[in-house]
């Protein structure tokens, strides 16, 4: 059993990670600036002290822990096909991922006031990180490469997937702490932005990401069509010489996209501790 656990740990891992620790971090510190106090103090309570970004990548560290955490891996994506206009939690399956009903899962618990104080931890920490995810775009993707995962890159000499690349490549060649990058994207951002930025729901922010999914694949596809079905690079069986060189235009080009991306999940993040944590 410890050995079956051990390889579906290997399995699915590489398909279930977001943005690194940086990105979620960075996260966490920009929802941690628009709390309210009332919101201050329950975190406060909750967490003994430990912050939002300190919290934000706890659901992946358990994953060193498959005998009792299996039952998350699934929590982290969605597949949201290209050709499907609409998605929704009842689309869903630990096949094709649980994010949206995990996080309204989770929004449940921190909504209950007779929830226990384990339950509301546990709940904070996976909403922190899943809000995360549900911006990373290649989290609700179509599918048919993992997320990227299977789609061979090289970015700046380095081999790496196209997954890997979104979660971190880029995030860590900037060489910013998460606080720094946090302070970089929230600067200038007026009432009228936060405002704009909280409408929707986790359905809307969610079609977001899917609507960036086809646009990151080097050589761009059309909207319509599934990139990964499309691009030899993205087959397991693909040999490293096909994998597309990267370096600076593209992070020049998508750099902004995941700063703009970090910077909702944190603003969002924040709208929905403010208003749901009881």
């Amino acid at each position: 059993m410890k050995l079956f656990l051990s390889l579906l740990m290997l399995v699915t891992s590489s398909s279930v990670l977001a943005w690194g620790n940086t990105g979620h971090r960075t996260v966490g510190e920009v929802a941690t600036k628009y709390l309210e106090i009332k919101t201050q103090k329950k975190l406060y309570d909750l967490l003994k002290g430990e912050s939002l970004a300190r919290a934000a990548t706890w659901p992946d560290e358990i994953k060193s822990e498959p005998e009792t955490y299996q039952h998350t891996f699934h929590w982290h994506y969605t597949t949201w096909p290209q050709e499907a206009s609409e998605h929704s939690e009842s689309n869903e399956n630990a096949e094709s991922g649980l994010l949206l009903k995990s996080i309204n899962e989770q929004l449940t618990v921190l909504k209950d006031v007779k929830a226990t104080k384990e339950q509301k931890i546990f709940a904070l920490r996976f909403l922190v990180h899943l809000i995360g995810d549900l911006h990373m775009p290649l989290h609700v993707g179509t599918g048919s490469d993992q997320g990227g995962n299977l789609c061979k890159v090289m970015f700046h000499g380095r081999p790496m997937n196209l997954h890997s690349l979104w979660d971190e490549g880029m995030i860590e060649f900037t060489k910013l702490s998460y606080t720094e990058l946090a302070n970089f994207i929230s600067a200038g951002k007026s009432a009228k932005d936060l405002k704009a930025i909280t409408q929707g729901s986790v359905i809307d922010w969610a079609r977001e990401s899917k609507e960036i999914v086809p646009t990151v694949y080097p050589l761009e596809v059309s909207p319509t069509q599934d990139p990964a079905v499309s691009r030899s690079y993205c087959k397991k069986e693909a040999p490293a010489d096909e994998a597309p060189k990267l370096s600076f235009e593209y992070s020049y080009k998508f750099m902004p996209i995941i700063e703009q991306r970090l910077f909702k999940a944190g603003v969002r993040l924040a709208w929905l501790l403010n208003e749901n944590l009881k």
